[in-house]
């Protein structure tokens, strides 16, 4: 799915944008219907022999219930009966898999983590809430995509950002005041936004300079781009304050949001600095051959005498897997030269900077 936008807060313009992404109607189809009502009768059954109190919101959940529930009525269904829902609802195809309802281990477990979106016992009564009221559907569908924990805060790397600050201010003029840069796997946009902010504060005029953020993700990609959280309303209005004076200054940097994955081969290039923040070495990306294939890609895509960022703090306090040394030897392999930076890993391309 090719997909980009350039920032705006303008809401007609923002509505239109989202029905690019999703379903603004109710959903019906024989499937969803027949899975809702087996879903609603293996929960009545589930109901009637349950020796234990119901879930209600406040429960405190122990493990004979958490064990209880899978046992007598197992997530496996309840999972797939919402990604099917989920699935209809997007003009794309949404990756479920990292969320709660991928990761939770039973339907008390999904209930207990994902509130205030799930109030109601029944998975089969939630269901049906969905398929009928689409603002609702979109709601459920941004909480479970973007977590408020998952990166959603700016200045997140500040000791990154300080060595970022001294470089961009010691090279305004090599770069003739012109500058391309990539904030890649972006998630909501922060890291984007913030480096706008710092290349304003470096001396640049912002004519003539170029941020991109990229992400796999089009719910990220759309939040990114338009400060959208409508599960969020107060992440949404702290969001908007922050980027406004961004997009409407008169010297404004260019700023583009695109689909795209961190290891792909081509795409654009060219860039004087490239961010790719939380992502390497990290759960999410740490195999060998996956890892090597992205530090290869995002190597290729920095001009001259540019450099690779990679800060090592993670989602929900998970840790790096593969260590620094890693890191920076696999950076060296493909051309970079170690930088040491405080914060995470960081090389320079072979050559001079080019304007």
């Amino acid at each position: 799915m090719e997909l980009s936008f350039t920032p705006t807060l303008e809401p007609r313009e923002t509505a239109q944008r989202l029905d690019r992404l999703l379903i603004t109607g109710p959903l019906q189809s024989p499937e969803l219907t027949r899975r809702i009502d087996r879903l609603a009768a293996d929960f009545r059954s589930y109901a009637d022999c349950y020796p234990l109190p119901l879930w209600a919101p406040g429960l405190a959940l122990t493990a004979e219930m958490r064990g209880l529930t899978e046992a007598l009525f197992p997530m496996a269904p309840v999972r797939a009966a919402f990604r099917h829902l989920l699935t209809m609802g997007c003009r794309f195809a949404p990756f479920l898999e990292g969320t709660y309802l991928g990761s939770s281990a039973s339907w008390l477990d999904l209930l207990h983590r994902f509130r205030p979106q799930l109030g109601c016992a029944d998975p089969a009564a939630t269901l049906r809430e969905l398929a009928c009221d689409p603002g609702k559907r979109m709601r459920f569908l941004f909480a479970l995509l973007l977590p408020h924990h998952f990166g959603g805060t700016f200045d997140r790397y500040p000791v990154q950002s300080q060595w970022l600050a001294q470089w961009l201010r010691g090279n305004v003029t090599s770069l003739g005041g012109c500058l391309r840069a990539l904030d890649s796997a972006c998630g909501s946009g922060e890291g984007s936004y913030g480096l706008v902010e710092l290349i304003g504060a470096a001396g640049f005029q912002g004519k003539g300079c170029v941020v991109h953020g990229s992400t796999l993700e089009p719910i990220e990609l759309f939040a990114a781009a338009h400060a959208y959280f409508p599960h969020d309303p107060e992440r949404a209005a702290e969001y908007r304050s922050r980027v406004t004076p961004l997009l409407t200054g008169r010297d404004a940097v260019a700023m583009e949001f695109y689909l795209d994955e961190v290891g792909a081969i081509g795409g654009e290039g060219n860039y004087q600095l490239i961010l790719c923040n939380g992502l390497l070495g990290g759960p999410l990306l740490h195999e060998p051959a996956e890892l090597e294939r992205a530090i290869s890609a995002l190597a290729s895509r920095l001009a001259p005498g540019g450099v690779l960022l990679a800060a090592d703090r993670f989602h929900a306090g998970w840790h790096l897997r593969v260590p620094a040394t890693k890191l920076r030897s696999l950076m060296w392999a493909h051309g970079l030269s170690p930088l040491e930076i405080g914060e995470g890993v960081g090389g320079r391309k072979t050559g001079e900077i080019v304007e």
